[in-house]
């Protein structure tokens, strides 16, 4: 192998992302809107949409951005909903889902300020609907209560192939597409208050990206480095072109999966 030639190819390397599964929310953190309500998203009860310097209380807190969404007391249940009719395609904004298709997983942020504990339970909820928007299965879990110190805390919820087969499988048409709705519930003297932002859902394992060799979630020149040192070791990362062996045509083959990206 030609060292010199290694070594002009690392120069030339820049970073890339690797691969993450696609998230299939659409406005997954409410940065666009209509000033009112997220597009995209439905609201119920006292659930607001905030914006940074809104000039409301508490002062709105995001995770990302200038805006989140916000569930105050006032009520016995308030949320968010993605099952809202988009006229531009005449379907609604409900991610799709695929039967058997793999793992959904639903993730986001949630905040609750030190000083407005929630006394009543948040959480997130996931409805999956046949073609006709009737209800196949849900399944929820709301076990977000007190406060989170005044930082932002990730919740996630994963519902498997077989969870799916067992809830719905002997009642066909199956789902083809998922409403996920942030939710509080509790009695409507319940107090405190719960922010929620880039709420994310995803189907199916991540694609692997062979040439993010060191497993750092960056394609990057560090990884021509990695790649280097598997060749020396002989170890499975040194394999880019999946004929199960480590020889001098993997290193071609990293470069084209490098220059390729990653899904």
């Amino acid at each position: 192998m030609n060292a010199k030639a290694l070594a002009l190819t690392a120069c030339c390397l820049t970073l890339a992302p690797a691969a993450v599964a696609q998230n299939l929310v659409f406005n997954p953190s409410f940065e666009s809107n209509d000033g009112t309500l997220p597009d995209g998203w439905g609201k119920f009860n006292t659930a607001r949409m905030r914006t940074i310097g809104d000039g409301l209380t508490p002062a709105t807190v995001t995770h990302s951005g200038s805006v989140s969404i916000e569930f105050p007391s006032g009520t016995d249940f308030s949320g968010f909903t993605t099952n809202v009719f988009n006229p531009m395609t005449l379907e609604f904004f409900d991610p799709p889902y695929v039967w058997q298709g793999g793992d959904v997983t639903v993730t986001g942020w949630y905040y609750i300020p030190s000083d407005m504990p929630l006394t009543a339970n948040a959480g997130i909820k996931l409805e999956f609907r046949r073609d006709n928007s009737s209800i196949a299965t849900s399944f929820e879990t709301l076990s977000i209560t007190g406060h989170t110190n005044n930082q932002w805390v990730q919740f996630s919820m994963t519902i498997t192939d077989q969870q799916m087969m067992d809830a719905a499988g002997a009642f066909p048409p199956f789902a083809t597409s998922v409403t996920v709705l942030p939710l509080r519930f509790g009695a409507s003297s319940s107090t405190g208050t719960i922010f929620f932002d880039d709420i994310e859902l995803t189907q199916g394992a991540e694609e692997p990206c062979l040439a993010d060799t060191n497993g750092d979630g960056i394609v990057s020149p560090a990884d021509f480095s990695a790649w280097v040192a598997a060749f020396n070791s002989m170890s499975a990362a040194c394999d880019q072109n999946g004929d199960g062996i480590c020889s001098p045509a993997d290193f071609s083959a990293w470069v084209s999966n490098f220059n390729a990206g990653c899904p």
